[in-house]
């Protein structure tokens, strides 16, 4: 059943909001696509900025590492979906949807994502975890996904990527088997590189992102 025409959908450039019914009689791609952006800067992204904001000592207005880790998390698959081909992406391999929906951003955000684990990191993380499928771990993109995600998405604890304010979004402490992720600085890559898909996508510089937002947002209206 589709969402009623009558409920919120998002925000209009000049301010206000606007239903999904209104969004439904719109035929011009980038009205649509803007509005689309619309929605995603007001109930995703200006939503979870609030618990990221730091006072004029450089502290957090609100201290939530973990809910902002978790929200970073969400962020990334969601914006994976606007520009990944999902049909695709589900026909290909059934088994790893998520994880194909959130490479391409991870990738975004850091190439030295995308890099194969070292033995010495597998070694250190089969300590952690005890025997591990290694088809399932082929990234140090992997390793986020399967061992913070899920857990966290699961059971709100990680056991292989963990919090802690270290000077980079994620670093990796290769022999002992994880990663530690700073969860402001992650929010924040994320944010930059969501503001940069953006522009890719209504400045038609990526024309597979545009198309598959558009595949996207149809799917929310229907």
């Amino acid at each position: 059943m589709p969402v009623p025409d009558e409920t919120y959908f998002g925000n209009r450039p000049e301010g206000g909001g606007i239903s999904y019914g209104e969004v439904r009689k719109l035929s011009i791609e980038q009205e649509r696509l803007i509005l689309l952006k619309g929605r995603l800067d007001t109930i995703l992204i200006g939503q979870i900025k609030e618990l990221s904001k730091l006072n004029s000592d450089g502290k957090p207005i609100v201290y939530s590492p973990f809910p902002l880790c978790v929200l970073t998390l969400l962020s990334i698959e969601t914006l994976g979906r606007v520009i990944g081909d999902i049909e695709k992406i589900k026909n290909d391999n059934p088994n790893e949807i998520s994880k194909r929906i959130v490479t391409p951003i991870y990738q975004l955000m850091d190439k030295k994502l995308m890099q194969k684990p070292t033995k010495k990191f597998y070694e250190g993380l089969e300590q952690v975890h005890g025997i591990i499928d290694k088809k399932s771990v082929k990234r140090y993109s992997d390793v986020i996904q399967k061992y913070q995600r899920n857990t966290f998405n699961h059971g709100y604890q990680a056991k292989g990527v963990f919090i802690h304010p270290v000077d980079s979004f994620w670093i990796l402490e290769e022999e002992k088997g994880f990663m530690v992720i700073n969860p402001y600085m992650f929010w924040n890559r994320l944010v930059e590189v969501y503001d940069k898909v953006w522009i890719d996508i209504l400045e038609n510089q990526n024309i597979e992102y545009r198309q598959n937002a558009l595949k996207y947002l149809d799917k929310l209206l229907t």
